[in-house]
C-alpha cells in the first residue's frame, strides 16, 4: 500500500509540474520573455516606488534608494570582477571518438584581493543551434582572491567535430544576475571528435591491378593460399599444378586450384544531399567512416573522395588519421555553396573498384558501373529510384556489420 501511495503521489507531481510549465500562450512570449530578466522587475518596482513617494508617502524613497543601490552593484560589480580574470583551456587528449571521454582542464586565475562567485563557461562546447538552452559547460562556485586554480572535468561530446565549436568565454552574474560580464578563454590546442564508427569484417571482391600476398579470397581462384578445389587440365596450365594422385585415379590429367590475392584498392565516395535531416546526414558519414576504418584495419589501400577531396590510406597511420579528420572536421549546415556538403562527381577512378555512400537525395545522381557499389542511407518510408538498385540499404541504427558482411558474401 506504501508503494502504490507513493507511484501515486509521484504521479500527481508530474501531472502538477507538467500542467505549470505548459506554454498556454505560445503566441505572447516575446512579449513577456524580457520579464524572465530580473532587471526590468527592478526598473518596475524601482518606478512604482517613486510614484508611490510622490503621491503616497515620501519614506518609500529609502525603498527607491535601495532598489537604484541593487541596480548599480548588479550591473557593475559584474564587469569589475572579470576583470582581474584569466582563463586558459587545455586537453589531455588531441583525438577521441564520440560518446568517449576527453579530460579538459580549466586554469582560472584571479588577480583581484577579494574571492570571484558565479563563473561559469560557456559557447565552444555546445551545438550552435542549442544557443541558450544548452546551458553552461561547467560552473565554478568560487575562486579564491591573488590565486590560480585548476578545475578538472570530463567533457563527453555526443557529436562528431572540432572543439571548441566556437570561442569559449566565461562568465558571471553574480551577485543579483541583472547583467552579466564575459571574458575570453584562451584555447591551447583542439579536440578532435571522429565519428563513431562500426568494424566491419568482411571485405568485398573485384578486379582490380592491386593485389597483396597477405588476404586471400575465398571465392576466387588463383595460385596462392590454400587449396580450393580441382579441375580438369587446360592448356597453359603449368605442370606444378597437377595432381598426380587424382590423375592417376582418373587417367587425365587433374590440376589444382588454389585461392586467389583478394582485391585491397577501394575507392569509398561520399555523396550527401544538403537538404537531408541531420540524422541522416550524420549517419551517411559514420557508414563511410566505418567502411574507410575497416578497410583500413584489412590492409586495404583505401581512397576517398569527400567533397572534392580525395584522401588516401596507403597503409601508414598519419593517411588514416588525416582522413578520419576530415570526416570530424565536415561541417553540414545546410548551405548550398558549402563544399563539403555537396560531393561533385567523382574524377576518373582509373578501375578502381568504388562503393558510393549516398543519402536518399543523391541516388539518381549515381551513375551505374560494373566498379560501383551503392550503399543507400536514408529513411526506410523513402524507396530508392526505380532506376537505382542499391547494393546495401541502411535505415536506422540497425546491424551494419551483420548486413554488410550478407552483402560482401553475395557480391
Amino acid at each position: 500500500m506504501i508503494a502504490v501511495d507513493q507511484e501515486r503521489g509521484e504521479s500527481v507531481l508530474r501531472r502538477a509540474e507538467s500542467v505549470l510549465n505548459y506554454d498556454f500562450c505560445p503566441w505572447a512570449n516575446r512579449w513577456v520573455y524580457w520579464l524572465k530578466n530580473p532587471l526590468w522587475c527592478l526598473l518596475l518596482t524601482t518606478a512604482a516606488s517613486v510614484i508611490c513617494g510622490l503621491f503616497v508617502n515620501p519614506q518609500v524613497f529609502l525603498l527607491t534608494g535601495a532598489m537604484v543601490l541593487v541596480l548599480v552593484l548588479g550591473s557593475l560589480w559584474p564587469r569589475l570582477c572579470m576583470r582581474g580574470i584569466g582563463c586558459r583551456i587545455e586537453f589531455d587528449k588531441r583525438r577521441v571518438r564520440e560518446g568517449e571521454s576527453a579530460p579538459v582542464q580549466l586554469t582560472v586565475a584571479n588577480r583581484w584581493p577579494w574571492p570571484v562567485w558565479g563563473l561559469s563557461l560557456v559557447d565552444g562546447f555546445t551545438d550552435v543551434t542549442e544557443g541558450d538552452l544548452a546551458g553552461p559547460a561547467v560552473a565554478l562556485a568560487r575562486v579564491s582572491g591573488w590565486s590560480q586554480m585548476s578545475f578538472r572535468w570530463d567533457f563527453r561530446p555526443d557529436r562528431r567535430g572540432v572543439f571548441p565549436m566556437r570561442a569559449p568565454t566565461i562568465e558571471t552574474g553574480f551577485p543579483f544576475g541583472i547583467a552579466r560580464a564575459k571574458r575570453d578563454v584562451e584555447c591551447v590546442g583542439s579536440l578532435i571528435v571522429w565519428p563513431r564508427t562500426v568494424s566491419l569484417g568482411a571485405m568485398p571482391d573485384a578486379a582490380d591491378g592491386r593485389h597483396g600476398e597477405e588476404r586471400l579470397a575465398n571465392r576466387r581462384a588463383g595460385d596462392f593460399g590454400d587449396m580450393l578445389g580441382t579441375r580438369m587440365f587446360r592448356e597453359g596450365d603449368s605442370l606444378r599444378r597437377v595432381h598426380w594422385a587424382q590423375t592417376a585415379r582418373r587417367r587425365e590429367l587433374i590440376v589444382v586450384e588454389r585461392q586467389a590475392t583478394a582485391t585491397t584498392a577501394v575507392r569509398v565516395v561520399l555523396s550527401i544531399d544538403p537538404q537531408s535531416d541531420a540524422a541522416t546526414i550524420e549517419r551517411s558519414i559514420r557508414v563511410a567512416a566505418s567502411i574507410c576504418e575497416s578497410l583500413y584495419r584489412q590492409h586495404a589501400y583505401v581512397e576517398c573522395l569527400i567533397g572534392g577531396s580525395l584522401y588516401v590510406c596507403s597503409g601508414g597511420s598519419a593517411d588514416f588519421r588525416s582522413l578520419m579528420d576530415a570526416f570530424a572536421r565536415l561541417r553540414i549546415d545546410g548551405a548550398q555553396d558549402d563544399p563539403p556538403t555537396a560531393c561533385p562527381r567523382a574524377p576518373r577512378s582509373e578501375g578502381l573498384f568504388e562503393i558510393v555512400v549516398a543519402t536518399d537525395g543523391r541516388l539518381e545522381t549515381v551513375p551505374p558501373s560494373l566498379t560501383r557499389r551503392i550503399v543507400a542511407v536514408g529513411s526506410a518510408d523513402r524507396p530508392a529510384p526505380a532506376h537505382v538498385c542499391p547494393w546495401l540499404t541502411l535505415s536506422g541504427e540497425a546491424d551494419w556489420s551483420r548486413q554488410w558482411r550478407r552483402a560482401c558474401h553475395a557480391t
